[in-house]
């Protein structure tokens, strides 16, 4: 059985860039979907197991981000919470690991400052990106 790791390196100083405007181009459309599918599979494993044996809470709110930046959709902290699959308080904390790691950040909405978005920086859109290529490349083959 083949085991894919996320591991996310980011180069020094681009930690805390704010990322660009992506516009939705024809290869993140196809990576965007790629994650969806793997999301959705990732929550299929619950099945096999009760309770969150196989949860990885951080790499599937990345993965989340990442397809709701490609759409051009806001995630909110709420929707963060519930894409990780796991109990709000502890989503809460996995997001605070992935700000202090400087792959998140939190952004008021400007017309209702009561909600708040989470966006991936720069580094971690194309760092999920270049993981989503090279997973694809793995897959592809098999």
């Amino acid at each position: 059985m083949t085991q894919f790791y996320c591991l996310i390196l980011l180069p020094d100083g681009e930690q805390h860039s704010v990322p660009t405007e992506h516009p939705a181009n024809e290869q993140w459309q196809v990576y965007a979907k790629l994650a969806g599918r793997y999301l959705k599979l990732r929550a299929q494993r619950s099945e096999i197991a009760a309770g969150h044996l196989f949860s990885d809470p951080a790499w599937d709110i990345l993965l989340d981000l990442f397809v709701g930046q490609v759409d051009g959709r806001d995630v909110t902290i709420t929707s963060a919470c519930i894409a990780s699959r796991r109990p709000s308080t502890t989503s809460l904390r996995y997001i605070d690991h992935l700000s202090k790691q400087g792959l998140v950040y939190r952004e008021k909405d400007s017309r209702d400052h009561r909600r708040v978005y989470l966006r991936l920086t720069e580094g971690a859109f194309h760092a999920v990106a270049d993981w989503l290529a090279a997973f694809r490349e793995q897959t592809v083959g098999i």
